[in-house]
């Protein structure tokens, strides 16, 4: 069974990064006053950089004296900003609430190359640049003037209608570190809206607990509405952070995530976490009874196949409760085509302990057996020391859970938003699309970075739980193998067959014939007869 530094791992995997769905604000939702009529446009200064603040001048150029000879080679400065038509923000914000967002990027873009940050509808600019990105599908590209909004915070009006979409989108792949930690993490918490507010506060906790500072973390729970879902997520999350520092968790933490598996405010992935908590716990004080019903309070959707993991761990704890058949059954259906490419080493020691305990010998080397031919490649190369992130089953192991799933994710996202970037390359203009090229190109290549950082230390994870798997099976084959070769004492006996249970009449068995269903995935059984020996005295 899964031991306790793997379960805690696979909590707080899925602990201090829920994140409440929220709906995108709509451009006009809320009371909040609609950027007024744009004034005289201001003449554009004579030399902007990309953000619009006056760049540097050339002194040796404009003197004429020659340019030094690695001149020749340096890049070229960006030209200047083009002057735009005074009705240029207007009608791009005609186009927007048109529907036609992709007539909006371009103009709104030169508008704010050609304004100073100063004036007063610069902060909507950048706002409605980044609604008309989002729409367009370019995600990240349109959080990113959002976070400088909530960066730069030079218009009160706007801001927390950037917040607001902000946090719409972190229920998707983002950028971590640029929302959660340098916007909502960082935000002064003073001027914010009660639900925005909440939500800050929240992020500021969890940052804080990474860092395990509990107290801190403490104080900004403190403030969170009780019957909100923040509340709730916030409970969790510290539950999860106790249950690393303490060897023998307390009865009330378990009734505190059994409450928490209950929490309607809670979405469904996350009270599905804290029931696994309560299994994963019960399992540990050996109440196997009381770990099967928690494990049975796992809601999915209908028709879903489920877990492997969670099939798994049901499968060990039937297995500690005698109950070998039905043990036996769950690891049949972790055979169907959904999870035959899950990293479940366990599973072979498993059904290899099944088949011994009904002195099943051959098929228990058998299953023992199957472990190393099926990971025989990784096995060799973690004996070679070679890199495991190359290692295709170690990888899609690793990519299947917590901070490498997400950063995986991520990269994904980027590739898919940089190719649809391709087909606005007419309409967005040479300027916004070329800054929009470099800005996925920059944050495609930090966001490789962090994903292999994390990949590097989740395959040695992986490689540990494959080599503890490897042992324990090699031991159970040389077990086996003196088992096949005990002579039997005179007088022995075949132990008796257990009784098998009755179906009732709501219920009706068919015989497996290879072929597996969603709605049947829970349900199998086997029918096998001990072959065990006991000595008659």
């Amino acid at each position: 069974m899964t031991s306790r530094s793997l379960i805690v791992a696979a909590l707080t995997s899925a602990a201090l990064l829920v994140s409440p769905t929220v709906a995108l604000a709509a451009p006009d939702a809320g009371t909040l006053p609609m950027p007024p009529p744009p004034a005289a446009t201001a003449k554009a200064p004579a030399a902007t950089t990309d953000a619009g603040t006056p760049g540097p001048t050339d002194a040796g150029t404009a003197a004429g004296a020659p340019a030094p000879a690695k001149a020749a080679v340096a890049e070229a400065p960006p030209p200047p900003p083009q002057k735009v038509a005074p009705d240029t923000f207007d009608n791009a914000l005609k186009a927007y609430f048109d529907g036609k967002p992709r007539d909006a990027a371009g103009p709104l873009y030169a508008w704010l190359q050609a304004t100073p940050r100063t004036d007063d509808n610069y902060a909507w600019g950048q706002y409605f640049l980044a609604r008309s990105l989002i729409d367009l599908g370019l995600t990240h590209a349109g959080a990113t003037y959002l976070a400088r909004i909530a960066r730069e915070r030079s218009n009160p009006n706007v801001l927390p209608r950037a917040l607001d979409a902000l946090k719409g989108l972190t229920d998707r792949p983002h950028d971590e570190v640029m929302i959660d930690e340098q916007v909502f993490g960082a935000l002064d918490l003073g001027f914010l809206p009660d639900e925005t507010g909440a939500y800050a506060h929240y992020q500021q906790g969890l940052v804080d607990l990474r860092v395990g500072n509990e107290r801190w973390a403490n104080t900004h729970f403190s403030k969170l509405p009780e019957t909100s879902a923040e509340a709730s997520h916030a409970k969790f999350a510290l539950l999860v952070t106790r249950l690393k520092q303490v060897k023998d968790p307390p009865e009330e933490m378990v009734k505190d995530f059994l409450a928490l598996s209950q929490d309607e405010k809670l979405t469904r992935e996350a009270r599905n976490e804290a029931a696994l908590a309560v299994a994963r716990l019960r399992y540990e004080k050996k109440d196997f009874p009381g770990a099967l019903e928690a494990y049975g309070k796992v809601k999915l959707p209908e028709l879903d196949p489920g877990r492997a993991s969670l099939y798994l761990e049901e499968a060990w704890t039937r297995y500690k409760l005698g109950d070998l058949r039905a043990a036996l059954g769950i690891l049949t259906t972790l055979d169907a085509p959904t999870f035959r490419d899950e990293f479940m080493p366990d599973k072979y020691l498993l059904r290899a302990l099944i088949f011994r305990d009904l002195c099943h010998y051959l098929p228990a080397k058998r299953a023992a057996k199957e472990l190393t031919r099926r990971y025989a490649d990784s096995l060799e190369s973690v004996r070679n020391r070679e890199d495991l992130s190359q290692d295709a089953r170690l990888r899609r192991a690793a990519n299947a859970h917590g901070g490498t799933q997400r950063a995986a994710k991520f990269v994904s996202l980027l590739d898919l938003e940089g190719e649809r970037l391709g087909r606005y390359a007419g309409s967005f203009g040479d300027r916004l699309f070329g800054h929009l090229t470099r800005l996925y190109d920059l944050s495609h290549a930090e966001a490789v970075r962090v994903y292999d950082a994390r990949l590097q230390e989740a395959v040695r994870q992986e490689a540990d739980t494959l080599l503890r798997a490897a042992e324990q099976v090699r031991l159970m084959e040389y077990e086996v193998g003196l088992k096949l070769y005990e002579r039997v004492k005179k007088g022995a006996q075949v132990v008796a067959a257990e009784e098998e249970e009755m179906l009732s009449p709501a219920q009706v068995a068919f015989k497996f014939d290879n072929e597996y269903w969603n709605d049947e995935l829970k349900s199998y059984r086997v029918r096998i007869e001990s072959r065990c020996i006991e000595e008659t005295p």
